[in-house]
């Protein structure tokens, strides 16, 4: 799924090569420490969630973030309290279109991921649909804002999806694009189911839905980490349950295992491989 964005001109982006001097020409090769940004569109359904418990999963990150449709960052769980200048490693999760992701425009997210994380990051993992299509990539855009320094980007150049071969389990799966289904009358009737259930009441909040929780606890004013955080326990548990009948599921781990086959992420930056030579972001 994708979200449109509005587009608004940003002429600070081309300000930021005169900074480029002081971030030095390649990232540390440090790069232990990773955390995950979730975006405004999180609200939108529980994909975010799922994106976030799979980096913890299979990638070791242990700290959640906030990113505002105006850039503004805020920590939801397990945040060092220098922000996200403590990870050289970052993982994004958002949906994504041509110059879109989430409800920001390709510009607006990289001036926004500079300010508050000034110094290059090791790698940026983008679990983001179409962050690597060309010309001007989300990938280029963001690589672009830190001089091209970023050691490595991923991101994929279609539409991109977890990809569990048959497996409805995060461990294990895999960010692939050109994802085929095993049952796509089935996975249809699932994201139907799921999208319903995220209308319905919130658990323990009558008359307010899942979107409207989420969109109360995001906002600036009376913002409350633990709140978010304990949403996203709630959601992560909610669209996990089983059904008795798949024609009936609401658990998005049944969407994963439905998903199979595909292609790897694009990788760009400027040593994605190890090898010491860089590749162009789309």
């Amino acid at each position: 799924m994708t979200v449109a964005s509005h587009s608004r001109p940003f002429p600070l982006l081309s300000l930021l090569a005169s900074a480029c001097l002081a971030l030095g020409t390649l990232a540390p090769r440090a790069a232990d420490a990773q955390a995950m940004i979730v975006m405004s569109d999180m609200c939108d359904d529980p994909a975010a969630v799922f994106d976030y418990q799979w980096s913890r999963a299979n990638h070791g990150v242990t700290a959640a973030f906030l990113m505002r449709d105006d850039g503004s960052v805020a920590p939801i769980e397990g945040a060092d309290a220098r922000g996200l200048p403590a990870y050289p490693q970052l993982f994004v999760a958002a949906h994504g279109a041509s110059n879109s992701i989430s409800k920001m425009t390709h510009d607006a997210f990289a001036i926004a991921l500079r300010a508050a994380r000034p110094a290059t990051p090791h790698s940026v993992f983008f679990a983001v649909c179409s962050s690597g299509a060309g010309p001007n990539s989300l990938l280029k855009k963001v690589n672009t804002a830190y001089c091209n320094g970023i050691s490595r980007l991923d991101g994929g150049v279609v539409g991109c999806a977890l990809t569990g071969n048959g497996k409805a389990s995060l461990v294990g799966a895999q960010y692939n694009i050109y994802v085929e289904r095993s049952d796509e009358t089935l996975y249809d009737t699932i994201v139907r189911n799921i999208i319903a259930k995220w209308k319905t009441d919130y658990p323990g909040q009558r008359g307010r839905n899942y979107a409207q929780v989420c969109q109360g606890l995001i906002a600036t004013r009376g913002y409350d980490a633990e709140a978010l955080r304990r949403f996203m326990a709630t959601v992560y548990s909610e669209f996990q349950q089983k059904a008795v009948d798949p024609e009936h599921s609401t658990n998005y781990l049944d969407l994963v295992g439905l998903n199979e086959g595909g292609r790897p992420l694009a990788s760009c930056g400027a040593d994605p491989t190890g090898n010491g030579r860089p590749t162009a972001c789309p």
